[in-house]
């Protein structure tokens, strides 16, 4: 990669992204780590400086658009440019039939509302910025292709945000723009910091190590896979695999099939009398 880039990446103080951050900054690229908690983001800032990477922070809550338009605006104007966003920070949470409504709603606004915001931003910040090419990297999960139980915020959420940015795609593709780019990340179940204590206790047992997610973030922006959607999970007598999901618009998550081919394939069909 260009040492010259500049990446931004949310939820920068801990876990996956810190992880991310670091892994882009051992490629020379200068880093900025945004997340709610300024004493975490200076010690966050610290290990990767110790590490000979370049960093800096910005305390922010991407629930606040302004202040995470704030955000990408300096730093664009700090350095003329800005390469990478690692859209990243969210959270977990169960939520059942018995959750209170405004439990889930408060999630989905942090995991889906958020992060498609400032994708939506992004993309309408620098579509005619034409020689800035941006990469847009989107921390999804497993539940953004798979309903789950128990997950009335979290899925919701992530399926929300995987259709939201294939339609922001879909536009990027009809206007033409080429120096936007949107990847994607489906992690299965992670061993991040958070998920060690379950991981010990043998109550989860197909983590994947985060060097997995961070390697395979690095290989999309790199533009080494076959698409720019990547799932990755642990599975059993197999070990840790990469499954390439299709990038395209039209076949987001079913295969694109014409109504001939629908008739003959091995679904239930009713022709309907006028």
């Amino acid at each position: 990669m260009d040492k010259n880039k500049v990446a931004i990446v949310t939820g920068g103080s801990e876990g996956l992204g810190f992880g991310i951050a670091s892994a882009l900054a051992v490629k020379g690229i200068h880093v900025y780590l945004v997340s709610r908690t300024l004493e975490k983001l200076k010690q966050a800032k610290a290990k990767i400086q110790d590490d000979g990477g370049k960093a800096d922070v910005r305390a922010a809550d991407i629930t606040d658009m302004n202040a995470m338009k704030e955000v990408i605006e300096d730093v664009y104007k700090e350095h003329g440019r800005l390469d990478i966003f690692i859209n990243n920070a969210g959270a977990w949470g169960g939520h059942s039939l018995d959750t209170p409504f405004a439990d889930i709603w408060k999630l989905i606004e942090l995991d889906m509302k958020a992060p498609y915001q400032i994708a939506h931003y992004l993309a309408g910040r620098f579509k005619d910025e034409k020689k800035n090419k941006l990469g847009i990297v989107s921390i999804l999960s497993q539940s953004s292709i798979k309903v789950l139980g128990n997950s009335l915020g979290y899925g919701t959420a992530k399926m929300a945000l995987a259709a939201g940015l294939f339609h922001i795609d879909k536009d990027l593709e009809r206007e033409k723009v080429e120096n936007v780019t949107q990847f994607r990340i489906y992690p299965k179940t992670m061993a991040t910091e958070k998920m060690m204590p379950a991981i010990k206790a043998n109550q989860v047992k197909e983590a994947v190590k985060l060097e997995y997610v961070e390697n395979t973030v690095i290989d999309l922006l790199e533009g080494t896979t076959p698409t720019r959607d990547a799932l990755i999970g642990y599975y059993i007598g197999r070990g840790v695999v990469r499954t390439f999901l299709s990038s395209n618009p039209e076949k987001f998550y079913h295969p694109a099939v014409t109504s001939e081919e629908i008739l003959d394939a091995d679904f239930t069909t009713q022709d309907l009398m006028e």
